[in-house]
């Protein structure tokens, strides 16, 4: 199974409220099979809130670094009907919640997406407020400890 692929025959778009928060009126990112909103991804990135704590699936190779053991990142891209799933292991998951990742982590991660049809300005964490065009983060989130 590729680590990243879009997610077909969904039917409707889930309006699940936040697993944290419980804020609800959007189709919430997924981590692991949680509904996460934006607010309550970017506490956890600031050391504000829990951090994820959630088990890692052996069966699946992060779509990076091909390391087994991940944690499925569900998101839904802007102007796309499906959901895009993305197996990632803990460093990049965290890499991508921060808005840190590598500059090869990203490049590889954008040419996967550019493969499936899906632009990197369509994934909030992967637009250009947050790389330059080099894949260089802009606006990455310090360590919290």
């Amino acid at each position: 199974m590729n680590g990243l692929r879009i997610v077909t025959g969904q039917g409707t778009i889930p309006l699940t409220p936040c697993s944290r928060c419980q804020a609800d009126g959007c189709p919430w990112d997924y981590i692991a099979d949680k509904p996460i909103c934006p607010d309550c991804q970017e506490r956890i990135a600031m050391g504000e809130s829990a951090p994820i704590a959630e088990r890692l699936d052996k069966s699946h190779a992060c779509a990076i670094c091909g390391i087994t053991g991940t944690v499925r990142y569900l998101t839904y891209p802007l102007h796309l009907s499906e959901p895009l799933e993305i197996d990632l292991c803990g460093e990049h998951l965290q890499g991508l919640l921060y808005r840190r990742l590598d500059r090869l982590a990203y490049l590889h991660l954008t040419g996967q997406l550019e493969d499936v049809g899906v632009n990197s300005q369509q994934i909030f964490l992967l637009h250009n407020a947050f790389y330059d065009e080099y894949g260089l983060p802009l606006q990455p989130v310090a360590d919290t400890w």
